[in-house]
């Protein structure tokens, strides 16, 4: 199904070819919305970014790269030289625009990438440049890569699964 919405900000989308995967979660307060960051991370309870209103993993809240670099570090990522799928492991991309982040896409176990659209439809693209942009919801380009080991999100999966759980039973301001 096409998201046209999508193609009108996103000019090379249709023609990168995309999948629609998700309806639109809209925007916080609403219950369910999460981002693309929180997509990447793979957390589909926070809407992640590094201000007052969103969730972020750690006191430092700036919108550069290297606060990035940080937060997914802390997901068992680490900085890589390039995009390619790699054998064991699974990576994530960093758009930015004059060096400040505006998106992340994840790599898929195919190699194809995988895009939650700000409040919108979450989408698989077959190209990281499928959703390079410039105009008004600028996502900007790729800027940096970023890998870690399958197993490894296993470990943080559980983890995430376990502080999730905790937090069911004992409260939401558990930390």
């Amino acid at each position: 199904m096409r998201c046209f919405d999508l193609e009108s900000v996103f000019p090379k989308l249709f023609a990168a070819g995309y999948e629609k995967t998700s309806e639109k979660t809209g925007h916080p307060p609403k219950p369910g919305a999460y981002n693309c960051i929180a997509w990447a991370a793979n957390d589909m309870k926070h809407w992640w970014w590094p201000d007052k209103d969103s969730y972020w993993p750690f006191k430092e809240r700036q919108t550069t790269i290297p606060c990035f670099i940080k937060a997914f570090r802390l997901l068992g990522y680490r900085v890589c030289d390039n995009s390619r799928s790699e054998f064991a492991f699974e990576k994530v991309a960093l758009y930015a625009i004059n060096k400040i982040p505006k998106h992340m896409a994840r790599q898929l176990k195919n190699g194809s990438w995988t895009s939650k659209c700000g409040g919108e439809e979450d989408i698989t693209h077959f190209t990281l440049d499928a959703v390079e942009s410039f105009g008004p919801y600028a996502y900007g380009a790729p800027e940096l890569y970023m890998r870690r080991l399958i197993f490894i999100s296993w470990i943080v999966k559980l983890f995430q699964l376990l502080i999730g759980k905790t937090k069911e039973l004992f409260g939401e301001n558990t930390t």
